[in-house]
């Protein structure tokens, strides 16, 4: 009976991993300060806000699910869909090196004016450079601790704050949040290793949404009265005298993001032949370029890319588990077909092989 407790505790525990790697991968610089939230939801209602987090659980759930799928069509036999996946890849290759980026200058540009220290957007990026070159567990493990403090530090900065009650909604700027973010999510997602039960993927889903829509709600109940600062976590923190609190908050959130970025880059890298120590110094290369764009410049250039790259992706995966089926679905008709022809043929010719035996013997 233990035995059967572990084997469920752990199976839980994977799936609040997954979870956290998830929401990890989003909760970046834009998320963590409360500029994006406010870009989105600050004259939206906070309804708008909750709905997106649990819509970005759902799609987490869609990229789980079709994982299986998208791993049939990269070894496939069809050269046009081997292709197709090739395209996808290195679309999100690019966005996920994009992202990397606008991290590593928000982490400068933001603890810089925080704590003032210089530097520290590199030595960041010049870490996680390292840890990309790590087993996936690693990226797990550490986003399984990182998380779980944002969101108890965000509650302590929530605890200070009045309540928001607002109950417009925009399904508009629900449509525009999910697209931007969901990229980095689904892409670290879709290359989880393991498989899921349709239990498992159900849980994973629900727990990421409901935990992703309360962060949501607490970032917009903070920012709220600071909507229109670069950075409105920081000025509710500031005014109350605890800047470091928020300060750490956002430093979390973009290491957590950067993790992901550096993994997934590494892993396509490694992918195609090209030797780790190359990933890393390629890492670096681009943590060094970060420092010369200013963030919020990048930001404006690089999100909306990205956002559309979301889109389309996410509405391929969608459509790909089905799209799939129906390809293997004829493929098999077609290999059943040249099996029914070649049994014809093969029963014709023994067939023929016994007349010719008959018509010997009556001439003998």
């Amino acid at each position: 009976m233990s035995m059967l407790k572990y084997s469920y505790s752990m199976k839980v525990f994977k799936c609040l991993q997954i979870c956290f790697i998830y929401i990890g991968s989003i909760i970046g610089a834009g998320f963590a300060t409360g500029r994006e939230i406010m870009l989105y939801f600050g004259g939206n209602g906070i309804l708008s806000g909750i709905v997106a987090g649990v819509a970005m659980g759902v799609l987490c759930g869609l990229f789980l699910w079709s994982a299986k799928s998208f791993a049939r069509l990269r070894s496939s036999r069809n050269g046009f869909l081997r292709v197709l996946c090739v395209i996808v890849k290195v679309a999100l290759w690019v966005c996920t090196l994009a992202s990397f980026v606008c991290m590593v200058s928000g982490c400068e540009e933001i603890i810089e004016k925080t704590y003032g220290i210089a530097n520290v957007g590199l030595w960041t990026g010049i870490l996680v450079s390292f840890l990309g070159i790590c087993e996936m567990s690693v990226t797990r493990k550490l986003n399984t601790v990182i998380v779980p403090i944002i969101v108890l530090l965000l509650i302590v900065l929530f605890c200070q704050g009045e309540r928001v009650v607002d109950t417009q909604f925009d399904a508009k700027s629900v449509l525009g949040y999910c697209g931007m973010n969901i990229m980095m999510g689904g892409y670290i997602i879709a290359e989880q290793e393991e498989s899921f039960s349709a239990k498992q993927t159900i849980f994973i889903s629900a727990v990421s949404g409901i935990i992703f829509a309360i962060c949501i709600a607490m970032v917009y109940t903070v920012s709220i009265r600071y909507a229109d600062a670069s950075m409105p976590i920081w000025e509710f923190a500031k005014a109350r005298g605890m800047s470091s609190l928020s300060g750490l908050i956002i430093y979390l959130a973009i290491f957590s993001t950067l993790i992901g970025c550096a993994k997934l880059i590494c892993q396509e890298n490694f992918s195609i032949k090209i030797p780790r120590i190359f990933s890393v110094a390629f890492l670096i290369i681009f943590a060094l370029i970060s420092l010369k764009f200013d963030f919020s410049t990048i930001v404006n250039f690089c999100y909306p890319i990205i956002g559309y790259v979301g889109i389309v992706y996410t509405c391929f995966m969608l459509v790909l588990p089905i799209a799939t089926r129906i390809i293997i679905y004829k493929s098999s008709g077609r290999c059943d077909c040249a099996q029914s022809v070649s049994v014809r043929e093969d029963s014709n010719n023994s067939m023929m092989h016994i007349k010719r035996k008959k018509v010997k013997s009556k001439n003998v």
